[in-house]
This record gives C-alpha cells, sequence and structure tokens, in this order.
C-alpha cells in the first residue's frame, strides 16, 4: 500500500480576481501537522498562480490574481503609508509558498471523493497564502462534504469582502481601520483588525476581542482550537477579532 500524499492539488482553472490567469489550490498537511504553532493542526491551502513562482509573482504585481487588492502585498510597498501600515504581508514567498507550488504544480487536480477522504472533516484554514476570493465557492464546499458530521472551525480572512460579500458566513474580513470594520460589518462580516504594534494605544473596539491564540493575549489557544475565525452565522453574537501588528 501506497503512503499517503501529505498534499493534494484541489483546484486549477480561472481565478475568480482575474479569469485571465489560472491559478491553482494545494492542501497540505494531510498526514503530517503544520508547522505553524499558532494555527495548529490544520490543512493548510495554499493560492498560487500555476505559471508563476509565488516569489517572482510579488515582485513583478503578478500575484494580484490570488492577493487581489491586499494593501500589503509587497509590490504596493511604495504606495503604503507606512505610517498607517508600515508592515507588509508577514508571508514569505520565497519559503513554504515557493516550495508548496514547486513540489505540487505538475499533479493532476484530486477528484472530489479523494479530497473527501483525505480532508474527512479536519479543519482548514482558508488561505495560508492567497485570499480565498480568488477560489470558486464550490471548492470551499467541497473541501466541507464532510461538514455535517463534525463541528467545522474553518478560518479564513479576505481583503476583497467589498466585492465578494457572499463570502461572509465562510471568512472573517480583513480590516485596518475602524472605519473599515463598521463597514464590513454592515455588509454582514464579522471582521479580523489588524491594529498598530502593540504599546501604541490602539486597542481592540467593545465589539471586538484579541486574538487568543496570540503573543499578547498569551497564546491562549491556537486556531485549530479556537475557531472564532470561521465567518459569520446568522444572529451571531460572537466578536470579531483583532490582532496587533507584528
Amino acid at each position: 500500500m501506497s503512503k499517503r500524499a501529505n498534499a493534494m492539488k484541489v483546484y486549477e482553472g480561472p481565478s475568480m480576481m482575474d479569469p485571465s490567469v489560472i491559478i491553482m489550490v494545494i492542501i497540505t498537511g494531510l498526514t503530517d501537522d503544520s508547522a505553524n504553532t499558532k494555527t495548529g493542526a490544520m490543512v493548510q491551502s495554499w493560492i498560487v498562480l500555476k505559471d508563476v513562482k509565488p516569489n517572482e509573482a510579488t515582485k513583478t504585481g503578478a500575484d494580484s490574481a490570488v492577493c487581489g487588492n491586499c494593501p500589503l502585498r509587497p509590490f504596493l510597498a511604495k504606495f503604503r503609508n507606512r505610517e498607517k501600515m508600515p508592515d507588509p504581508c508577514y508571508v514569505k514567498a520565497y519559503q513554504a509558498p515557493r516550495s508548496t507550488w514547486q513540489a505540487n504544480k505538475d499533479k493532476p487536480v484530486a477528484t472530489p471523493d479523494e479530497i473527501a477522504a483525505a480532508v474527512d472533516g479536519r479543519k482548514v484554514r482558508r488561505g495560508s497564502y492567497g485570499d480565498p476570493a480568488a477560489v470558486p465557492l464550490w471548492v470551499w464546499a467541497m473541501l466541507d462534504k464532510r461538514a455535517e458530521k463534525v463541528q467545522r472551525r474553518d478560518t479564513g480572512y479576505t481583503h476583497q469582502w467589498r466585492d465578494f460579500p457572499e463570502l461572509a458566513s465562510r471568512v472573517m474580513a480583513s480590516v485596518h481601520t475602524e472605519q473599515e470594520a463598521q463597514e464590513a460589518h454592515a455588509l454582514g462580516f464579522r471582521t479580523f483588525r489588524v491594529m498598530g504594534r502593540q504599546g501604541k494605544g490602539d486597542a481592540p473596539m467593545a465589539s471586538e476581542v484579541l486574538c487568543p491564540a496570540s503573543k499578547e493575549a498569551g497564546e491562549r489557544t491556537t486556531c485549530a482550537k479556537c475557531g472564532l475565525c470561521n465567518g459569520a452565522r446568522p444572529g451571531d453574537r460572537r466578536k470579531s477579532i483583532a490582532i496587533h501588528s507584528h
């Protein structure tokens, strides 16, 4: 019997943010838990271009097909107000995204049954790299195929919340100001707000709670155990999440 693969390609097709560009979704952590101590044992999903290395895409701006208008894209650094938003994306595209792309780009797309069996109700991090809005909704639904058997606490974040309000039930709106948070709440999203660095006077609003998996909150849990970043539900009274920039 062959050893089960730790990674699997679950989608190859047009980006929902730029249909002229072909992207891939690769899931990892199917047999070996992620080394990310903050997220814990979650299936990771990597949203990458089909024909361009992630680290090259960040340099040329081609990553817009998988990262959209995210203000943290390295390519946009020269346009960023560094007082309000000093730090670019923390994900280093030349590390895990590039190696995941390299090892899996030529694999065939797995069948829905193969995907369901591999995930089998495990929690999924939607967009370990890349924005979930780039991916057709049916792909996320396919990963949720056995959701009725478990209490799903998949996590995800999108900067494209203004253009993809249909994602509100699956992901958090990534915001950077209180005004943006209020706008996203009006569209039905719960939010994940990145505040200024700790000690700069920025604090969670009354509608927010400090991320319990963060260092400043004492790393009381992991994303896999917490699950608060799994979008909004009808009548949802849970607070949104805030975290300090690192």
